[in-house]
């Protein structure tokens, strides 16, 4: 395989092979994945996340070196676009193949890429969500209790980009009120402190917001997301 990189690891290498096809043509989970190959859940995920940059990296070059079309730097540029918009390395790996199909075809030479449904399911790619989109996601997660799924169905977005959406919205949130709060602090100590207090922690952006209001109004946080 032109884009095999796990040479250097200890699980033979048609094993770390397998693994990234596995989840890229049939969908299983990095745990079934994990038990055929004989390494941690965990583990699989770093290989094959470290497999589909390489995949990317090598997608890149190619493209770059082919006639009418620009630099690396400018399909580097693209793919980070297509990252920021998808929130994963799958959806960013297919836009490449969908965008320059006849290239990438021709460069696996018989080799699978991801499957014709991912792509053909994939969303147009453009420049993040409105505002009003994000209040949908947020208004959907909340108020109609929906998941990731059915909120990115009715958006046209990846589930991962409905969840970034809806965290980085609380995430905002926190921010603001704690960079309030460090103005009037005394000092790098207390500013860090600050700092802490609020971003300290394994908490999702939700719950430390439902804590943020807690402390605020003296209350009880509701949340447990």
């Amino acid at each position: 395989m032109r884009w095999c990189i796990y040479e250097r690891h200890s699980i033979p290498c048609v094993e770390r092979e397998s693994a990234g096809l596995c989840r890229d043509q049939t969908g299983n989970s990095f745990s079934a994945i994990a038990k055929e190959c004989g390494i941690s859940a965990i583990r699989t995920v770093q290989l094959y996340s470290r497999m589909k940059l390489r995949q990317i990296r090598l997608y890149s070059r190619h493209i770059s070196i082919a006639p009418r079309y620009e630099s690396t730097a400018k399909i580097g540029r693209e793919y980070l676009a297509a990252y920021d918009f998808y929130q994963g390395l799958p959806y960013a790996c297919a836009y490449l193949e969908k965008t320059y199909r006849d290239i990438l075809e021709a460069y696996r030479a018989g080799e699978p890429g991801m499957p014709r449904p991912f792509l053909d399911a994939l969303p147009p790619l453009r420049q993040g969500l409105t505002q009003e989109e994000v209040s949908r996601v947020v208004e959907m997660r909340e108020t109609e209790k929906a998941p990731y799924a059915a909120i990115a169905k009715e958006l046209s977005i990846t589930p991962e980009m409905a969840r970034y959406t809806y965290d980085l919205f609380y995430h905002r949130q926190i921010l603001a009120h704690v960079q309030t709060l460090q103005k009037d602090a005394k000092g790098t100590e207390e500013r860090e402190a600050i700092w802490l207090r609020y971003f300290g922690g394994n908490l999702s952006p939700k719950r430390r917001y439902d804590r943020m209001l807690a402390e605020r109004d003296g209350t009880q946080p509701q949340s447990q997301k």
